[in-house]
């Protein structure tokens, strides 16, 4: 019977609480607003947060398994892109092996020769970069063949003339039309169409991979280019951890390999996802922390607007309260009374915001093109964030409310 009573008490307060509301409307949509503001900015802040923090992950994955990236000469990077502002043709294959046996905690490595050529077919000219690379560079960059099929070790062992378009590239040359087997032309040398990837994007580096065509490293090296060098090496570490131990002991070795004094600089830049990520993460850091703080300010204005607009509602029903309470009604009844709109009201207030949060998250997440990510946990926390909103801002007018005394509020 007790649980029955508690319950039947809770729904007439709840009716009670409707009632008044109704007739209330201004009262009641100025204190939600508050809460709503609150939740909304929080549902933004974190759902906005979450996807671009799942986007970077899985362009660290387009960028390889655990990579470090050495680029010969200087390389800038800003906004997430990578430019060489010096160049350098100290890199060659022999460095290659030696970086391997002398760092074990390099689990593969694959050198990488990128050159920028026209690439003509049938009258048309697409200016692009063509990588030389090994055949491990399919697996190391997830790369997916849509069409026939990537370079073998044959053909990258004699220098073959053949190449794996980007899905733009395939599309601006051949159309809807199969380019297996045509030919291109990429600085004069005839080159045979051998597959062509899926779609793939943009990667951490910057670099839209649909654009680029692939072809074994000694034909970029010596076929296209004739240059005895490489300007890329791609390293899959074998942790993620090691990854700062490993781009220490690559620049000790590399400095060593090429002669350089102390004083000198070096000729090479080694890249890891942090420091393509370094803006990134700063800017999301700001819009992190401008979040909480925007979030608990309308929090914090939700709750004194709730807690102000409470104790003017317990001052005009001190009637009610004195009558009610000469007919029975008990403090707790009061109190229980006051908590309860007071939580109906955030509570309210939080299901709008997280509506409207939501809303507003999915937009732009979709015209940003970042993962849209319904996180159940803020979901829940979000809701019960408003409902302690709701019973701090309600203790002190339900105490006011049940301590009214009763010869003085039948007086009014």
């Amino acid at each position: 019977m007790g649980i029955k009573n508690i319950g039947r008490k809770i729904f007439l307060n709840i009716l009670t609480i409707y009632r008044i509301l109704i007739h209330n409307k201004l009262r009641f949509v100025l204190s939600v607003l508050g809460v709503v503001f609150g939740t909304f900015a929080l549902i933004v802040m974190v759902s906005v947060s979450t996807g671009m923090k799942e986007k970077n992950k899985r362009e660290i994955e387009k960028l390889g398994k655990n990579p470090i990236v050495i680029k010969s000469g200087k390389v800038f990077v800003f906004r997430k892109k990578s430019k060489n502002i010096t160049t350098s043709t100290n890199l060659k294959l022999s460095q290659v092996k030696i970086l391997k046996e002398q760092i074990p905690e390099i689990k593969r490595i694959i050198p990488a020769f990128n050159i920028d050529y026209p690439v003509r077919y049938k009258g048309k000219t697409i200016f692009t970069t063509i990588i030389g690379t090994t055949t491990d560079y399919l697996d190391y960059k997830n790369l997916i063949i849509k069409e026939g099929r990537f370079f073998t070790k044959e053909e990258e062992k004699v220098g073959a003339k053949v190449v794996v378009l980007g899905s733009k590239i395939a599309k601006k040359f051949f159309g809807n039309r199969d380019p297996l087997g045509k030919e291109i032309l990429i600085f004069r040398v005839p080159c045979k169409v051998i597959g062509v990837l899926d779609n793939m994007g943009t990667d951490l580096a910057g670099t839209d991979q649909d654009i680029l065509i692939y072809t074994p490293l000694k034909t970029a090296m010596r076929r296209l280019s004739n240059v005895d060098y490489i300007n890329t090496i791609y390293i899959e570490v074998n942790n993620q951890k090691n990854i700062p131990i490993v781009k220490q002991k690559i620049k000790q070795l590399l400095r060593k390999l090429h002669h350089l004094k102390p004083t000198d600089k070096d000729d090479f830049t080694v890249l890891t996802p942090d420091e393509l990520l370094f803006m990134q993460k700063k800017a999301m850091y700001i819009f992190t922390t401008l979040g909480y703080i925007s979030a608990s300010i309308s929090f914090l204005i939700g709750g004194i607007g709730i807690l102000s607009i409470m104790v003017l509602i317990v001052y005009e029903r001190i009637e009610e309260i004195g009558i009610r309470r000469s007919v029975g009604a008990k403090k707790s009844d009061i109190l229980l009374q006051f908590l309860i709109e007071t939580v109906f009201i955030s509570t309210v207030g939080g299901a709008i915001g997280v509506f409207l949060g939501y809303a507003i998250s999915y937009i732009i997440t979709n015209l940003f093109k970042i993962p849209f990510i319904v996180d159940y946990k803020l979901l829940i926390g979000t809701f019960l964030l408003s409902f302690f909103t709701g019973v701090l801002a309600g203790i002190y007018p339900a105490y006011k409310g049940a301590t009214i005394n009763i010869i003085s509020a039948l007086k009014r």
